[in-house]
Parts: C-alpha cells; sequence; structure tokens
C-alpha cells in the first residue's frame, strides 16, 4: 500500500512550507527590534505559530486522505 499524496493533499504542504517561511522571516524581522531579548522573542513567537501550523497541516493532509481503488491484481 503506497501512501502517495493527492493533488490536495500536495497544495496543502506548499502553502504549509510558504506559512513556516513566513513565519521564521516575520520572527526574526519583529526579533531585531528587541535587541536585548531578541532570543527569548523569537523563541515565544515561532514555536507556538510552527506548532499550530504544522498541527493544522496535519490535520488538513488527513481529512483531504482519499483511498486508492485496489489494483487489478489483487482482484484476479
Amino acid at each position: 500500500m503506497s501512501k502517495t499524496l493527492n493533488f490536495r493533499q500536495r497544495i496543502v504542504v506548499v502553502v504549509m512550507d510558504v506559512l513556516l517561511l513566513l513565519e521564521l522571516t516575520g520572527c526574526i524581522y519583529f526579533g531585531h527590534h528587541f535587541q536585548d531579548d531578541m532570543t527569548g522573542f523569537f523563541l515565544r513567537s515561532f514555536i507556538p505559530l510552527a506548532l499550530v501550523t504544522v498541527i493544522a497541516s496535519r490535520i488538513a493532509i488527513k481529512k483531504m486522505y482519499t483511498p486508492e481503488p485496489e489494483s487489478a491484481a489483487v482482484n484476479s
């Protein structure tokens, strides 16, 4: 049984990747304004955002799963 992603699931993965890059960029940019506590600000902002994005994406991918029909070799 192969677990390939269908088209909608692939779109979710691409959107998740783009969101994670935007979150990373935004957290570094806004963390730059807090020079004395940049590491703390980054960790307090990026980790929760990334967790929510990854968990929501995993849920969306599981909901969009469509089982593949059985092959002809199994039926014969």
